[in-house]
């Protein structure tokens, strides 16, 4: 990416106790880009969300924010970033507008026009005047959304923002967060353990294990990398024993559950496909072998749970 990266973590340690709960986690966020945050019950997902955040001291290495240090310019790199940490802290007995108008009053420059604009952000016009105690959990995180954004962050941190939600408010929270990021170019970094969830929402994800993290890795790939990179394909043929010795150096062929399988770029498949039929093979379909996010994470961290 040819931007500077919105937040930097650079060899991030925490210990307590002396024991060692972060382990030297390096990684960067880049505007526009919603970032996952994975790993298994423990791993210290938690534990590094609250030091970008300033709520945890970090014993050695640094964060930094817009350039700024989150350890020693903490009132600058702050200013920079809204956060939503377990639930929204919300004033039940107001409406979501005056909720909203309140937080506007915490940081300067906050116009009207600029609360009406994270109200449509959010989806909440029908509903921005009714008291916060009447909205459903859903709801209360769409508001809290626009309260972390009132401030134009230039990034967005949520710990386990679906959590409690059913699947309606989950697409809702997935669709707001992703045109947060297209529209105002706010660098959102998202920990969940819902994997399928955090593979329709995020761009790439880090796999956290044991404070450390183990891989960083895209999820969504654009037209111009898929064209390029191979995949493992799969190729429905009649008799695929004689059809992978047709393929003639064409891809990486081998048979896989009594199918032609083949690691090959587009134009390769193309080329292999035009080679069986000209050879007299018939070609029921061609599918492309992909693994889920869920498959990556199992594989990355052999097994361990998510949460």
């Amino acid at each position: 990416m040819t931007q500077s990266p919105v937040v930097r973590l650079q060899d991030v340690t925490k210990k307590i106790g002396g024991r060692t709960i972060i382990d030297r986690i390096s990684l960067e966020v880049y505007p526009g880009e919603v970032f996952g945050f994975l790993g298994p019950n423990g791993s210290g997902k938690t534990t590094t969300i609250r030091m970008m955040v300033g709520l945890m001291s970090i014993t050695s290495g640094d964060i930094l924010i817009g350039g700024h240090s989150i350890r020693k310019e903490f009132p600058q790199a702050i200013r920079q970033v809204g956060a939503i940490v377990e639930n929204p802290e919300l004033y039940r007995y107001l409406t979501g507008y005056q909720n909203l108008v309140h937080f506007a009053r915490m940081a300067p420059g906050i116009s009207r026009s600029r609360i009406d604009e994270v109200v449509r952000l959010v989806g909440m016009e029908s509903r921005i005047h009714d008291k916060v105690k009447r909205y459903s959990l859903g709801m209360r995180q769409r508001l809290g959304v626009a309260q972390a954004v009132l401030h134009r962050p230039r990034l967005l941190v949520l710990d386990e923002p679906t959590n409690g939600l059913d699947p309606a408010g989950i697409r809702e929270l997935r669709d707001y967060l992703r045109k947060l990021a297209r529209e105002e170019g706010t660098a959102v970094f998202v920990s969940s353990h819902l994997l399928s969830e955090m593979e329709l929402m995020c761009d790439r994800v880090a796999i956290l294990q044991k404070g450390r993290v183990v891989d960083i890795r895209a999820v969504r790939r654009d037209s111009e990398s898929s064209e390029a990179a191979p995949d493992d394909v799969w190729f429905d043929v009649e008799r695929p024993e004689e059809a992978l010795r047709v393929l003639d150096g064409l891809g990486k062929g081998r048979i896989e559950d009594g199918r032609l399988a083949v690691t090959a770029d587009r134009k390769t498949v193309a080329e292999i496909n035009r080679k069986l039929v000209e050879a007299g093979f018939s070609v029921y379909g061609i599918r492309v072998k992909t693994k889920t996010l869920e498959d990556q994470f199992l594989e990355v961290t052999r097994g361990e749970s998510v949460g």
